[in-house]
């Protein structure tokens, strides 16, 4: 068997087509000769091995790319930004004194080192003070919380909702899309971490929740896309079905959420801002007057501990958006999500939230340590329908946890740098497909006065201070990033193939021709030599006889 082995060892180097194999075992050849040619295959084997474990390495570590769409994207393929709108003015004095009620009450504490009430203040003035300090300054928490009865339990939402500036107030008319309209009659009331803010093109509440209980106030107001010169749909009435996976289907350019075609300032969101220097206040928040503008994707809850825009008083903000859009192939599912570093909506789960976005995840996440940590929920948060709302009591504890958890996380990704195998609470990784909006800002003084004079306008209000905000895209095609895989099976085997027919000249058809050669046709010498093995015992059992 040996023999045999050995002998279809010697044909099969000579007529394989493995480069510089043959030269080996032909016997005229010299030793310098099968020496040089074994130090060559020693060196192309080497490398060959090296270079298909590099390219192995490399198909495991990092199997998906990023990279540019190979199409501009139209702008009206995405929603327009929605556009959170947070006053700093976060009362009307008229309605609810802050500076006012809290001096009394400070002066209340000092004299007596604790709160009985002596000013005689009535339970709803009581319970507007402890809302509003869910959105002060710590300083003026700790100052005050303390002291304060932990019997009085305030609609904390709804509460800084009838204290609030009025949409009309706020904004006193809008433009979107080259119209004009009452800003009332397109903003929602949003509860954020910064209190109540003005949202225009956010998702209803019940497009965003998983269910309405899990929230503790949501705009009911119907949002009216009536023009102050013709009747337009009631857009906020149509059924949209747009996803981020699937974008809009079967909707025509009257939108749900809106979008625009068009990349122009005409074409964009425009509102007038105003503010009365009378309600000004710094007794809760800090020295900062004017708006702060958050822009998110619609389906995402805006987090307002995130970048924002400034419109201070007086100023005319002009906002230039370019869409970061992220789409990823389907077949990136063949890959764990550690791989891809992205999750896909259908495979990671929200309890509160429809659909999976990396802010939303960290909404979740927040809330979720939040009532671990503290037994309730922030005013703003999703929650169990059972958990209660956080009071002026837990203000510290839940400031405490947002503070404990970011430090967590922080550290837990330090380590993940170190450790693969370390775990990140929560694991808020990036939707794989995703909408953002980068901008750039310019601006300039904006002189209200002067404008109204200009146009023969009288100036009624000695306090008053108006701010523009625009906000539209700045070009009408966009350049999509697109997700996909570096190295699939196919590839991955294709570039060993390339290694090996580079260095050794070796094909599919050489594994083949291997393959045949020890299993075919060593078979089949061995039954010959079997056959001719009978053959010889039977002519020598012959010649004895």
């Amino acid at each position: 068997r040996w023999s045999a082995c050995k002998g279809l060892i010697m044909e099969y180097s000579k007529n394989t087509t493995i480069h510089g194999l043959r030269y080996l075992v032909e016997l005229h050849r010299p030793f310098y000769e099968k020496l040089y040619w074994f130090v060559v295959l020693i060196i192309s084997v080497y490398f060959a091995i090296s270079l298909i474990w590099a390219t192995y390495l490399k198909w495991q570590d990092t199997p998906v790319i990023l990279g540019f769409d190979e199409t501009l994207v139209p702008v009206h393929k995405i929603p327009f930004p929605t556009i959170t709108i947070c006053p700093e003015i976060k009362m009307e004095r008229n309605v609810f004194d802050f500076p006012n009620i809290s001096s009394r009450i400070l002066e209340e504490i000092q004299k007596y080192g604790r709160f009985k009430n002596h000013e005689n203040l009535n339970d709803e003035e009581l319970a507007r003070f402890m809302s509003t300090l869910h959105i002060c300054e710590s300083e003026v928490v700790q100052r005050f919380a303390p002291f304060l009865p932990k019997d009085i339990r305030p609609d904390i939402a709804q509460t800084l909702v009838d204290i609030s500036i009025s949409k009309n107030e706020t904004g006193p008319f809008c433009k979107w899309n080259g119209r004009f309209y009452f800003c009332d009659k397109i903003f929602n009331f949003v509860p954020t971490d910064e209190g109540i803010c003005y949202q225009f093109n956010g998702l209803q509440a019940k497009d965003i929740y998983r269910d309405l209980s899990f929230i503790n106030y949501y705009d009911e107001d119907v949002v009216d896309f009536n023009n102050f010169f013709e009747q337009l749909p009631r857009f906020n009435n149509l059924t949209g079905n747009w996803s981020l996976d699937d974008g809009y289907v079967g909707q025509g350019y009257n939108s749900y959420p809106q979008r625009t075609a068009f990349s122009s300032a005409r074409n964009g969101f425009f509102a007038f801002l105003q503010g009365y220097e009378h309600n000004f206040e710094y007794a809760c928040r800090s020295f900062k007057q004017g708006y702060k503008v958050f822009l998110t994707s619609p389906e995402s809850v805006p987090v307002t501990t995130s970048n924002y825009i400034l419109v201070p008083h007086g100023d005319e903000v002009m906002v230039s958006v370019l869409p970061h859009y992220v789409i990823s192939t389907d077949n990136l599912h063949d890959f764990s999500p550690e791989k891809r570093q992205c999750y896909f909506n259908d495979e990671r789960y929200l309890r509160y939230f429809r659909s999976y976005s990396q802010s939303n995840c960290q909404v979740e996440c927040l809330t979720n340590y939040t009532i671990n940590k503290c037994g309730c929920a922030k005013f703003w948060m999703p929650k169990p329908p059972e958990v209660p709302v956080c009071g002026v009591e837990d203000i510290n504890c839940y400031d405490a946890a947002q503070s404990d958890l970011r430090i967590l996380i922080q550290n837990q990704t330090m380590q993940a740098t170190m450790d693969p195998n370390m775990k990140i609470i929560c694991d808020c990784m990036p939707a794989c497909t995703s909408l953002d909006y980068n901008v750039e800002i310019s601006s300039a003084r904006y002189e209200l006065a002067k404008t109204l004079q200009a146009y023969r306008e009288v100036y009624e209000h000695t306090d008053f201070m108006g701010s523009r905000l625009s906000v539209y895209f700045k070009e009408h095609q966009f350049t999509a990033i697109k997700r996909t895989v570096l190295f699939s099976i196919a590839t991955l085997i294709a570039n060993w193939g390339g290694i090996l027919g580079l260095f050794m000249g070796i094909s599919s058809l050489s594994i083949i021709e291997l393959v045949y050669f020890f299993s075919v046709r060593l078979f089949d010498n061995l039954r010959k030599r079997r056959q001719t093995k009978k053959r010889l015992m039977k002519l020598e059992a012959g010649h004895e006889n």
